[in-house]
């Protein structure tokens, strides 16, 4: 009678796990096992300042073009290290690019110029996918420091979800004129394969002085 009760007790447990694993599958924001596709909503909603819409500029297949630096170090006619007046060997450093075996579809879109005020804004997006919206990339070496992203998640500089979603961003108020950079944001697919770019601006308070 025991083993009888155990036995039923064990095939309860095994339904109950059973059951989880299909609420599980059921809650799945995404099959990734599909080809990956990703859309955003082309209206961004603001906290202060009512909606934005976009307007799509390109849509176009591209191939993800990379670079690393080489070094050299000089050598003259007789084949010794060139010296420079300082004492030290002189080394000539070359950008080499070089093109990816990925191809993505990319989809820009126009500027989309936002208000002085400091202000939040989120766009929502569907995807079967996984997918990352990195920060914009540095502008002669600085960050884009009035622009920033973020999402439900993970915060910091990588912002990442799955499934259907929305990436966030927010902006500080801009006391002078229009910001000289542009905040250049990318959604993409983890596998790169679809790629989805947006640039913003930001008008100034002294626009109209």
């Amino acid at each position: 009678m025991k083993k009888l009760f155990y036995l039923i007790a064990s095939s309860l447990v095994v339904a109950n796990m059973l059951t989880a694993c299909e609420d599980d599958v059921a809650k799945n924001p995404g099959d990734f096992n599909l080809k990956p596709t990703l859309e955003i909503s082309e209206v961004i909603t603001s906290l202060n300042s009512g909606d934005f819409q976009l307007k799509k500029q390109r849509e176009t297949d591209t191939t993800y073009r990379y670079f690393y630096l080489k070094e050299d170090t000089l050598r003259d006619a007789d084949g010794n290290f060139v010296i420079d007046s300082r004492g030290n060997m002189v080394v000539k450093t070359d950008t080499v690019y070089y093109n990816s075996k990925i191809t993505a579809r990319l989809t820009e879109y126009e500027l989309v110029m936002l208000p002085a005020p400091a202000d939040t804004f989120s766009i929502s997006l569907k995807s079967n996918a996984k997918w990352n919206a990195p920060l914009p990339p540095k502008v002669d070496g600085k960050e884009v420091n009035w622009y920033y992203n973020y999402n439900n998640w993970v915060g910091g500089s990588l912002t990442t979800g799955g499934g259907d979603g929305m990436v966030g961003f927010r902006v500080s108020r801009n006391r002078n004129k229009t910001r000289a950079t542009v905040a250049v944001q990318d959604i993409m697919t983890a596998d790169s394969t679809v790629l989805i770019r947006l640039r913003f601006c930001q008008k100034g308070e002294k626009d109209e002085e």
